[in-house]
Order: structure tokens, then sequence, then C-alpha cells
């Protein structure tokens, strides 16, 4: 009977391991898409024109091939869900906007974020969305964009 028992205990300490990994890889995959959606947002503005142009490799601007191709691509329109991710783009000065003058906390901001998306997530879409405000707002502190105060859940962002 013994036997039953240690073994059922490490199956579950081996699930819960599981489940603990699998909320690290989902939070790593909404912070690594927000990245991607900066880094696309800053595309054409960390370089002038011709430099940008110089660094490029591939087809030139404005090959019949190239526009064929974007000519077929579907256009994204505003607000609406991206590809992979199920949740609406959140890049630019979005998160920066959502922080007040007056403080805020990151709960109350995810609750600002979901009501100016205008949508009602899921419990995985929701902590995606919150991976992505928690390193937008932290690279925000960082940057001196927004200020801080407090730690842990104490902690305030607001203008300043």
């Amino acid at each position: 009977m013994s036997n039953l028992e240690s073994a059922r205990a490490a199956i579950e300490a081996e699930l819960s391991h599981a489940k603990k990994g699998l909320e690290y890889y989902h939070s790593r995959i909404g912070a690594l898409e927000n990245m991607l959606a900066q880094l696309a947002g800053f595309q054409g503005a960390a370089l002038p024109p011709a430099a940008a142009a110089r660094g490029k490799r591939g087809r030139k601007p404005g090959s019949t091939v190239k526009l064929a191709v974007s000519e077929k691509a579907p256009k994204a329109k505003a607000g609406r869900k991206s590809g992979s991710s199920g949740l609406p783009f959140t890049g630019g000065d979005f998160w920066q906007n959502l922080v007040l003058d007056e403080p805020r906390s990151f709960p109350e901001i995810l609750d600002a974020a979901i009501a100016a998306l205008g949508i009602s997530p899921s419990k995985t879409e929701r902590q995606k969305l919150s991976g992505r405000m928690i390193f937008a707002i932290n690279a925000l502190v960082k940057t001196k964009k927004i200020r801080d105060s407090g730690s842990g859940r104490a902690r305030r962002f607001f203008k300043g």
C-alpha cells in the first residue's frame, strides 16, 4: 500500500512541476511576442532611410515580385486580432497611455487595458496580456518615461 502512495505522490509532484513549467513558458511567449511587436514598431524609426536601405539584404525596393506579394497579402485592420497570440496589437505607446497621474497598480492597469481593447479575454489570453504589460511597464520605468513607488503588490505606477 505504501508503494502506491509513494507512486501517487511522485506523480502529483511531477504534475505540479509540469504545470509550473507551462505557466513559465506561457509568460515567456507573451514577453517574446511583445518584444517582437516593439521591434516592429521601431523598425523604420531607428535609422535614417538611407542608412536603413544600405543594411538590407534581398530584393531592391520596388521590385515587381515584392509588389505582387504585398498586393496579395491581406491588409490588417486596426483593432483586429493578430495571428498566433489571438490578442490585438499593444505596442507603441499603448501601455504608457494607460498610466495616469494618479498611481495605479498592475491589476488596475491590466483592467484598463482590457477595457481599452474592448475584449473579454480567456484566462490564457489574460496571462499573455499580463506578460506584455509587465514587460512594457518595467521598460517604461527603466527608461524613466513613467515612475513607480512601492514594491511587490504595493507597487504603483504614475506619470511624473
